[in-house]
């Protein structure tokens, strides 16, 4: 709004009452542009920056400046009188009223920014007690509004007011219990029929109601008034969530995203444009806010006009409802507007339209549901009534078709049979097949062990080889003290024989011979030992035909795996075992569970061993427990671990990661068979880079 400068001091206009009530008085306000806020009132009484204002309502559209409004009032009779502003939105509206003496009278601060309960009367409108005097006076009103700042004016009796006021409070009275009662009716129906459009619809009404209701001051008066932040920001909150109500319930209800696409794009981004407005007024900026509720309610409405008449006209029988109560809600709106505009007089239709015409739509749009719930009822009823000629129409075909099918039937048993009996040839040879890979699972398994037995025993065979020669030498040597000896005492020559038997002793060190004689026989008995040792568990290790189950201790049978392994390792896998003593021998096949053993060590040996990134210490765990009835077995090692996804088919028949030649891929699957045959159970824990554990579970009696 621009300022007018004039070359001398615009004199304030007498606003005089001569028993009749006095409105919209607009044209005898000056107003004055307070850039800053910073002028007190008795510094713009005269002041010469007042311009006149040529409207009867006074509209200082969006800003952020706050306004000094100026008017002379003399009051010729002797009625008690008051100035009401019925525009109860405005963040700041505070009066002044100074006498001839430019003493202050009257008047009081007010505005969304002050407390409710600190207003000198009790009602939502800016009333401002006029004094009984016939004095001429000057009367200062600052105004300063976040949003549209509308000064509409009026003097009347205190009495004529408090009548408007009820008649205003019952009008609002009825319009609440309406709203209040379409919220209650569709709640209930949606607790009864569960349709989200009921949902979206309670919101729209609630949003909807709500903010009439704030626009007329309701809701400061009656829960907001003294918190003055909250109210001086709710009529915002208020155009934002009733914005996105309608776009929300109008994306379900119209189904624009199907029939309407770029509607469906349109509403999205309003959607996004009320977002950026709540940002907005997070960061204090009002006007912006404000600016940005309007724009995109004006385009959106357009909108949503348009884009239901296209679906309308399109057959979508509901749409039709929309177009009526939108239409109704628009032309409401367009003379809500019009009428802050000055285009339209100030009165009670102008003033009640937008209420009127929200109260409208909501029971259209009610309607609107309700004959869409309608709909869907009698298409549901028409489909079950086509659905049962279908099915009677089904059953003749049935009958008609059993006949023939049962023709079918024996002409396919003959072609069933003729296939199950090549299948059954198919069968035979493939349990053939998997015989003989089974076999040569076990003889790769028994030329591992056979390799790993001629290492162990070669060691010991070692021990005996390498000591014969030391042995031989030095008994050659004691037989030649011992001949000598012989020689010289077949002579008489006592003294002389001990000298010469005394040297030849030092000569060949006869003590340290005999030494070394005994160090030798200790390690071809040590080496005898190993031997057994080997012997023992190869026999134990072997016992792969046993078809019968036996109690065997388990322990025995991982010691005698670990024993023919342990060349494979070639000492850089270290083998750790925690047995539990309390573990008893079980019900089990010996020969099978070593062979278990064996598979899954030597799986995690190669993992350790094979690895594309060496491992500092690889380690193998061998952890037993009893549980009571069931005892665990734990093989975890420290490897690379295996990855998720081929994790779940390790057990399966003929799966391997190995090249072409170097594995059957039935190591882990006969394991599997294995464990099932023992009643057990077999799991697999890795995780890729943290090694892998199988967890073995076997009961301790099978039968």
């Amino acid at each position: 709004m621009g300022i007018l400068f004039f070359s001398s001091p615009i004199v304030a206009k007498t606003v005089v009452y001569e028993g009749e009530p006095i409105k919209n008085f607009g044209k005898e306000i000056d107003i004055l542009v307070d850039e800053f806020g910073k002028f007190h009132p008795l510094e713009i009484l005269d002041h010469d920056l007042f311009y006149t204002n040529e409207t009867d309502v006074i509209n200082l559209g969006v800003s952020q400046k706050t306004f000094w409004l100026r008017f002379k009032f003399k009051n010729t009779t002797k009625d008690k009188l008051q100035l009401n502003i019925p525009f109860p939105i405005l963040d700041e509206c505070s009066s002044f009223i100074y006498n001839e003496n430019n003493e202050l009278i009257g008047g009081w601060k007010g505005g969304l920014k002050y407390p409710f309960s600190d207003r000198p009367h009790d009602y939502q409108d800016f009333l401002t007690d006029l004094p009984a005097s016939d004095e001429e006076l000057t009367i200062l009103i600052r105004v300063s509004n976040g949003s549209q700042i509308i000064v509409p004016t009026e003097i009347n009796k205190e009495e004529v007011f408090f009548n408007n006021f009820l008649d205003h409070d019952h009008f609002f009275g009825i319009y609440t219990g309406f709203i209040l009662v379409m919220l209650f009716y569709n709640l209930f129906v949606y607790l009864s029929i569960r349709d989200n459009n009921y949902l979206l619809y309670l919101f729209y009404i609630l949003t909807v109601g709500f903010t009439q209701l704030t626009i007329n001051g309701y809701s400061i008066k009656n829960l907001l008034g003294d918190y003055p932040l909250i109210s001086s920001n709710i009529i915002y909150v208020g155009g934002i969530a009733s914005g996105l109500g309608v776009v929300f319930f109008v994306k379900s209800f119209l189904q624009v995203k199907t029939r309407a696409p770029w509607l469906n794009h349109a509403l999205n981004i309003f959607a996004v444009c009320y977002v950026v407005a709540f940002v907005f007024l997070l960061f204090g900026l009002k006007n912006e806010a404000y600016n940005t509720i309007n724009f995109t309610a004006a385009f959106g409405s357009i909108a949503l006009f348009v884009g239901s008449i296209i679906i309308a006209k399109k057959g979508y029988r509901i749409a039709r409802y929309f177009v009526v109560a939108w239409t109704i809600f628009l032309a409401s709106i367009i003379v809500f507007v019009l009428k802050d505009f000055n285009i339209l007089p100030y009165n009670s239709i102008t003033v009640y339209s937008m209420p009127v015409g929200s109260a409208i739509e909501v029971v259209v749009l009610a309607l609107a549901l309700a004959d869409k719930l309608n709909t869907l009822q009698e298409a549901t009823r028409l489909s079950r009534e086509r659905e049962l000629i279908a099915l009677k129409r089904n059953e003749k075909l049935i009958k008609e078709q059993n006949i023939v099918l049962e023709q079918k039937v024996e002409e396919r048993t003959h072609d069933f049979q003729v296939a199950n009996d090549s299948l059954n040839d198919a069968m035979s040879t493939l349990k053939n097949a998997q015989s003989q890979l089974v076999s040569q699972e076990k003889m790769a398994s028994l030329g591992q062990l056979t390799a790993g037995i001629a290492h162990e025993i070669n060691n010991p065979i070692n021990f005996v080889s390498s000591n014969v020669s030391p042995l031989r030498r030095d008994i050659e040597d004691l037989k030649e003290i011992i001949d000598k000896y012989d020689e010289l005492t077949s002579e008489e020559q006592h003294a002389e024989i001990k000298s010469i038997l005394d040297k030849l002793k030092d000569e060949v060190d006869y003590s340290y011979v005999l030494q070394e004689i005994q160090q030798l026989l200790d390690g071809i008995q040590e080496g005898a030992e190993r031997t057994a040792e080997i012997v023992k568990s190869l026999k134990n290790f072997s016992r792969l035909d046993e078809i019968e189950s036996k109690f065997a201790n388990i322990h025995d049978g991982i010691d005698s795996t670990i024993v023919i392994l342990k060349s494979g390792t070639q000492g850089k896998v270290e083998i750790r075992t925690d047995y539990d003593p309390n573990i008893q021998p079980i019900e089990c096949y010996p020969g099978k569970m070593n062979q278990v053993f064996s598979n899954i060590l030597v799986n995690a040996i190669q993992a350790l061993t094979e690895t594309k990134k060496p491992i500092s210490e690889p380690t193998i765990n061998i952890t037993t427990k009893d549980l009571g009835n069931q005892i665990t077995i734990s093989i975890k090692d420290n490897g690379p671990g295996i990855p998720e996804n081929i994790k779940e088919n390790i057990f399966d028949p003929f799966f391997t990661t190995k090249d072409v030649g170097e594995g059957t891929g039935l190591g882990l699957s006969i394991v599997f068979s294995i464990i099932e045959s023992h009643r057990g159970t077999i799991d697999v824990n890795s995780l890729a880079g943290e090694g892998t554990e199988f967890l073995i579970t076997l009961p301790k009696a099978i039968h």
